[in-house]
């Protein structure tokens, strides 16, 4: 007849080997939800980006039709001297401030892409080390069980 305690030291090593690579499993699931949940906050971030551009287009726009019916008003001719010189200004500084804006987009774009990268070899690495710690862990264990003695026929 079998060592009852033989037994138990078997099916808690089962036990352990299937609660290790349940964890492993749950690590994954955890890293996978942080991905999505990045890629979403980066992509409000990128959507941002993007409304500056366009808000900085549209005040750019607000200054130009400033200029031009500052210069009508005074009787100056709007596409030449200092009225031309201020739109060619001011163009100049809205093209840059949507650059800038521009820019912003792609960089947040990259490190949202980097982050959901990382994020998601984290989750593919906890999930091998839980199925390998629950096969090594199980291992060890039958093997203590049969080094104490526990598999010899009584």
């Amino acid at each position: 007849m079998a060592n009852p305690f033989v037994i138990l030291a078997v099916a808690s090593s089962f036990g352990k080997a299937y609660a290790t690579y349940q964890a492993g499993m749950a690590q994954k699931a955890y890293y996978d939800s942080q991905a999505a949940m990045s890629r979403l906050q980066y992509k409000s971030k990128e959507i941002e980006a993007k409304e500056a551009g366009v808000e900085a287009l549209k005040e750019t726009n607000k200054a130009l039709s400033t200029i031009i019916a500052k210069a009508a008003a005074g009787g100056m001719l709007p596409n030449e001297g200092s009225a031309l010189l201020a739109q060619t200004m001011s163009i100049k500084e809205g093209a840059e401030d949507f650059q800038v804006s521009k820019l912003n987009e792609e960089i947040i774009q990259n490190l949202g892409l980097i982050e959901f990268q990382n994020l998601k070899m984290a989750g593919k690495y906890a999930k091998q080390a839980g199925i390998m710690g629950a096969i090594f862990g199980l291992g060890t264990d039958i093997a203590t069980v049969g080094q104490a003695g526990g598999f010899k026929k009584t």
